[in-house]
């Protein structure tokens, strides 16, 4: 029995697979072809794969992949067709709607003249259910956790347009940042490197986050802002029900500064891979797992990646917007304000 691991998101689930000769006998001169792996993309999207070890002799017409819930598929049953072949090497498809709970067999085939060549079969199982994703308008894929009665992204907002294919602008230079007005949107990654980005998230400033030029166009209710469609920026009061959720008290809630007792802990991404040491209190029971993104200040100048984090609320008070902050020495959650120009994280929530 071996394994294969099925990629949503950033998140994994392990499914057994077996692999088994198939007893079909080729020719001397036979094409040579492999079933590789099969992986979930998007949901319930299945990615076959195959490899084209040998092209033979003979001119190969056809090649895909057969499938059933019988062992040994063959291409009279179902299947997908690629066309011709003229080269060795790997090719793959996208299948949907397999049912779910179901064990399915799959091969890669090649036709040749009067000959049908199989790779070995692979059989894989559908999970019953399926985690939610969320795929953004640049097409990053986001795992979600449910706490509670909400569904959070489990991870940090990467978008670098807003979900109608509009812009944000990208700010690299520091006193370039340390000139914005109070209502400039503008994101960046932390010291302008992008495969920080890529692990940690973007950095928005709160008018980019909500995608608002001035006060006049804060509208009340659910912002979308950077969010994609079907999810919004948590207000200061989502974010007080998911403490509240973890423990925290209503008053303790509602204060300024360091509050609760291990709620920030419970939040945390575990270890000291990312946070450093000793990362007080991280259990990341909860599943939002939060990253020390760091952030960027008004004067423009990067902090904290590896020791701290912030995130956005789309509620403010004054010329200033509501944050939560977690620490690598710390197991409680800090709220507060910061200034709408500084560049912080943001975690979505799903429409109610």
């Amino acid at each position: 029995m071996n394994s294969v691991k099925f990629k949503i998101g950033t998140g994994i689930i392990l499914i057994f697979i077996s692999l088994s000769a198939c007893e079909r006998n080729e020719p001397e001169d036979a094409i040579i072809i492999k079933t590789g792996d099969i992986e979930v993309f998007a949901g319930s999207t299945y990615i076959f794969k195959g490899t084209i070890v040998s092209m033979g002799e003979a001119e190969i017409t056809e090649h895909g992949f057969c499938w059933s819930e019988s062992e040994n598929p063959v291409i009279d049953e179902n299947s997908i067709c690629l066309g011709a072949r003229s080269s060795t090497g790997i090719f793959n498809c996208t299948i949907s709607d397999l049912s779910t709970n179901t064990t399915y067999y799959v091969t890669a085939f090649a036709i040749a003249g009067s000959n049908t060549y199989y790779g070995e079969e692979r059989s894989f199982t559908t999970p019953e259910t399926f985690p939610l994703i969320v795929i953004d308008i640049d097409h990053n894929i986001y795992s979600t956790v449910e706490i509670g009665n909400q569904i959070w992204m489990a991870e940090n907002l990467k978008a670098t347009r807003y979900s109608d294919g509009s812009v944000i602008s990208r700010v690299e230079d520091r006193l370039t940042w340390y000139s914005f007005a109070l209502y400039t949107s503008a994101y960046c990654w932390y010291e302008n490197y992008g495969a920080i980005g890529a692990s940690y998230g973007a950095l928005y400033t709160w008018p980019a986050a909500m995608r608002v030029n001035s006060a006049s166009e804060i509208k009340p209710g659910k912002i979308q802002g950077v969010c994609p469609d079907g999810w919004h920026l948590p207000d200061d009061d989502e974010w007080k029900q998911l403490e509240i959720y973890f423990g925290m008290n209503q008053t303790d809630a509602d204060a300024e500064g360091w509050r609760g007792t291990d709620e920030g802990g419970r939040i945390k991404n575990k270890g000291t891979r990312q946070w450093q040491s000793p990362n007080t209190g991280a259990t990341n029971e909860s599943g939002f797992t939060a990253l020390p993104a760091g952030w960027r200040d008004g004067a423009g100048y990067f902090k904290n990646l590896g020791t701290a984090t912030r995130f956005w609320s789309s509620s403010k008070r004054g010329d200033y917007g509501w944050v939560r902050q977690l620490d690598y020495n710390s197991s409680q959650i800090f709220r507060g304000t910061k200034g709408l120009y500084e560049a912080i994280s943001v975690r979505c929530i799903k429409d109610e």
